[in-house]
């Protein structure tokens, strides 16, 4: 998983016409959830079918992911069968303590030597769904070098908080996250709004443009009819792509005669301006080659 993970696509594990349905769909990554997707009358078939499910999204090139439960019992239940080949990324529910993430990516470990992974393979989504844990979100998200990205649960945060997932609720607690994230060097994945909201694809395009404006990189979707508006927002377009290139070029040139800063239309680029014309032209798709 070298490359950013623009999309991630939440289904029901033991769904098999959803699962399917997400098979053809354009996601980065597919999250097999066993928490609150799956019933609990159905958690363990869920279990049974993970490592079949893991080849048929292998045979797609997406990133395979398992959300866990994050009750100890029903977790120890959940890594067991989930940290198999094939895993690529473990979703961590209502993490609240350095120490959590510690003790699951120990318990990793040792799945992974038993099962033949290599070490520290699979890694770590965290989110943070409670009150409790913001206090210690640079501690968690530098609890483990498994952790690749933090995101808030906007529902159940909003419901530890008494509250409804409205901006007003959940603007704080995610830019807190958006900044931890950004301290640990992880990647910061969410937007300002709930994640349950199945409204119109325009409306949250502009909640996604807000989102990457703030400095999150990648959404989680419940619903397959965003995928599209995520990987559109997250992959920089022809023109971001010139400008990106135009600001790289006349910055270097400027560089190179000694200059600090340079004049680009109506843009003054000095270092910071320079950094993230190259910091989109990273994320940029690669030439296709004729």
């Amino acid at each position: 998983m070298g490359t950013l993970l623009r999309s991630f696509l939440f289904v029901p594990a033991a769904d098999d016409r959803l699962f399917d349905s997400a098979c053809a769909k354009g996601s980065d990554a597919v999250i097999l959830d066993l928490e609150d997707g799956t019933h609990a009358s159905r958690k363990a078939a869920a279990r049974a079918s993970l490592q079949a499910r893991y080849a048929r999204l292998a045979a797609t090139g997406k990133a395979v992911a398992v959300r866990v439960n994050g009750d100890l019992l029903t977790l120890v239940e959940d890594l067991r069968a989930a940290v198999w080949p094939g895993l690529d990324l473990l979703v961590l529910p209502k993490v609240e303590h350095a120490r959590d993430v510690q003790l699951i990516a120990a318990a990793m470990s040792t799945l992974e030597a038993e099962r033949g992974l290599p070490a520290g393979h699979v890694l770590l989504l965290l989110q943070i769904e409670s009150a409790v844990a913001l206090p210690r979100l640079h501690d968690i998200a530098t609890a483990h070098p498994r952790v690749m990205g933090m995101m808030l649960g906007s529902e159940d945060f909003s419901l530890d908080l008494g509250g409804l997932p409205s901006e007003d609720l959940l603007l704080a607690p995610s830019l807190m996250v958006l900044h931890a994230a950004r301290a640990a060097g992880v990647q910061p994945i969410g937007f300002v709004a709930s994640i349950a909201a199945l409204g119109d694809v325009d409306g949250f395009r502009r909640v996604l443009e807000r989102a990457r404006s703030l400095g999150f990189r990648g959404a989680v979707i419940v619903h397959p009819k965003f995928i599209e508006a995520v990987n559109d927002c997250y992959t920089p377009s022809a023109a971001q792509v010139a400008q990106a290139q135009a600001i790289v070029d006349a910055f270097e040139a400027a560089d190179r005669q000694g200059l600090g800063a340079v004049r680009v239309g109506e843009l003054m680029v000095d270092k910071p301006v320079y950094r993230r014309a190259l910091q989109l032209l990273a994320d940029a798709p690669a030439p296709t080659q004729a």
